[in-house]
Order: structure tokens, then C-alpha cells, then sequence
């Protein structure tokens, strides 16, 4: 029921693609302003933040991206190409905090790497209480139990 590691790493780098994407707005949309209206004040704006700055942004676009995707519809657009979800342990939808939470751990450096034990879950899965299941085998294990309970209520 569990997404697989291979769903997991395929959200991750789905998600960086979307990432990068979001990140290259604001220069798009700084080349737009200074080529259509000559105005060059964003670019040197741009151009005039440090690495910090730009690292710090950078993660706070990513917080918000998983924030409003996760918090919504508990998938983000890598989540819907794999067909998984983001649930609360005991598979309840996810609560805004524990959306939260699970977004600002992503940060924790070598988050990454807490994916190399046996079961396919990340330090943001742990410290948020949530799961990413696989859509398909979630509702066919719901569906099975749910069955089962109508057997033993029929006896």
C-alpha cells in the first residue's frame, strides 16, 4: 500500500523539474519587463542577491509549492503522475500542520538520504505522521477490508 521507493524518487524528481521551473519566474518575468517596457530594476535586483538570499527563497517557494499542493488535494503534481497521496498514518487525510510540518522537514539536509533503509519513507514522513500511499493499492486494501467487515457482519 505503501508507494514504492521508485514512485518516491520519481515524485522527487518531478517535483525538482516543477521546482526549477517556479524558481525561473521571477528572471522570465524580469527578461519580459526589461525587454517589452526597457525597466531593468527586477534584473538588477536580481542579479544583486547573494547565494543565502537566493538559497533562502529558493526554499520558501518549495515550502509554499508543497504547502498548497500537499494541503489541497494531498498530492503534489509528481504525486499525480505517479498516482500516489499524501495521508496521516492512520489514513485520514492530512492536516494542514501536519502538511506543514512535513513541507519545512524537506529542508533538513540529507532528508534525501533517510529514504536508503528498508521501508520507503523519509525523515518528512516520520516528523509529519504522514504516509505516501499508492492510490491503486490503498483503495483496493480499503475496499478489502471493508469487505471483509460485510462478511462478518452477515454470520
Amino acid at each position: 500500500m505503501l508507494a514504492t521507493k521508485g514512485q518516491r524518487l520519481a515524485n522527487y524528481l518531478i517535483d525538482l523539474v516543477i521546482h526549477n521551473i517556479i524558481n525561473v519566474v521571477p528572471l522570465l518575468f524580469a527578461w519580459i519587463l526589461y525587454e517589452f517596457f526597457g525597466n531593468a530594476d527586477l534584473s538588477i535586483w536580481l542579479d544583486s542577491l547573494d547565494s543565502v538570499v537566493d538559497f533562502f527563497i529558493s526554499y520558501v517557494i518549495i515550502v509554499i509549492y508543497y504547502m498548497i499542493m500537499e494541503s489541497i488535494t494531498g498530492r503534489s503534481l509528481g504525486k499525480y503522475v505517479t498516482n500516489t497521496k499524501v495521508l496521516m498514518a492512520d489514513g485520514t487525510q492530512p492536516e494542514p500542520y501536519a502538511i506543514f510540518i512535513r513541507s519545512i522537514s524537506r529542508l533538513i539536509p540529507f532528508n534525501a538520504f533517510s529514504f536508503l533503509g528498508n521501508l520507503p519513507k523519509g525523515w518528512h514522513d516520520t516528523l509529519s505522521k504522514t504516509v505516501v500511499v499508492d492510490i491503486k493499492k490503498y483503495n483496493q486494501e480499503r475496499e478489502m477490508a471493508s469487505s471483509i467487515n460485510e462478511i462478518g457482519m452477515e454470520s
